[in-house]
């Protein structure tokens, strides 16, 4: 194990996240349009919606996706990508390890005005992403995109230590695209979390990930904290998650699985799956 680089920082509650609709919120991303905006989708069994939720809380917006219901969402990401916002949903839960392929959904993000009333919208996929492992099949629940790089990013959660994996972002003509490995990723010595009223809730798991679109930083979560990795100039993602990262403990979240990194990769949003969820805000230090 590495050694661990606490971070003296206390989480703040931003808001309560009351819409029993946000019952197991698995995946987050801060919206590329509006940034007092986040988007989020429930864990699997859910149908392929989004909320768009304000900074307060509130929802603003429910997007349903013309697209069949989803095996498993774990994960999601905002980019911009050619002058226009998307939003990437990662269809890549696999508890078993028994998914023979998994796919990456992305739509459009649509602009709209927040008012009083919820508004309703609905998308069309841009494209899709299916994919497979180059080894076996992978539970993957932190994905980010650095649509700079034309680059996904995937890190398995049960494998020890965690791997780095990649795909490209526009897949061409290709049907299936098999995803490459890029190396394992430095996981910082860490308790298990307060909240560990199950087994499965251990220490040293990527439940989410995301990237900051100042192209230098990666934030992943696990059950315990957030890892922050910096990637100097000319170094790739892998050798910046090869580093051991600077940790930002949660305290007591129960079963944190959706982060959101702002732009500039000073600020991240956590949440967790069970109903009301506190939405945690972290000032990360420069």
């Amino acid at each position: 194990m590495t050694a661990t680089v606490q971070a003296e920082v206390v989480p703040q509650v931003a808001a309560l996240l009351r819409d029993a609709r946000l019952g197991e919120i698995s995946g987050m991303a801060l919206s590329a349009r509006t940034p007092q905006r986040l988007w989020m989708h429930n864990d699997s069994g859910a149908p392929a919606e989004l909320f768009a939720v304000g900074l307060d809380g509130r929802v603003q917006a429910r997007l349903r996706i013309d697209a069949p219901k989803p095996v498993d969402w774990e994960d999601m990401a905002a980019f911009t990508l050619d002058g226009k916002a998307y939003l990437l949903l990662a269809d890549t839960g696999d508890n078993g390890g028994v998914r023979k392929r998994s796919e990456l959904l992305v739509v459009e993000e649509p602009e709209f005005e927040a008012h009083a009333e919820e508004r309703e919208l609905r998308a069309a996929p841009a494209w899709r992403i299916v994919f497979r492992y180059a080894d076996a099949p992978h539970d993957v629940e932190a994905v980010a995109v650095d649509a700079a790089g034309d680059t996904v990013l995937l890190m398995t959660k049960r494998t020890s230590p965690p791997q780095l994996w990649s795909l490209p972002l526009r897949p061409g003509r290709s049907q299936e695209l098999v995803a490459q490995p890029l190396g394992a990723i430095a996981v910082p010595d860490e308790a298990a979390p307060p909240a560990d009223f199950r087994r499965r809730l251990q220490p040293g798991r990527p439940t989410a990930g995301s990237l900051g679109r100042d192209g230098r930083s990666i934030a992943v979560l696990s059950y315990a904290s957030v890892w922050l990795y910096r990637r100097d100039a000319g170094q790739s993602w892998a050798e910046a998650l090869a580093r051991v990262p600077r940790v930002f403990p949660l305290g007591l979240l129960v079963q944190p699985e959706a982060l959101a990194l702002d732009t500039a990769g000073n600020r991240v949003f956590v949440t967790g799956e069970r109903w009301p969820a506190p939405l945690l805000r972290i000032d990360l230090q420069p």
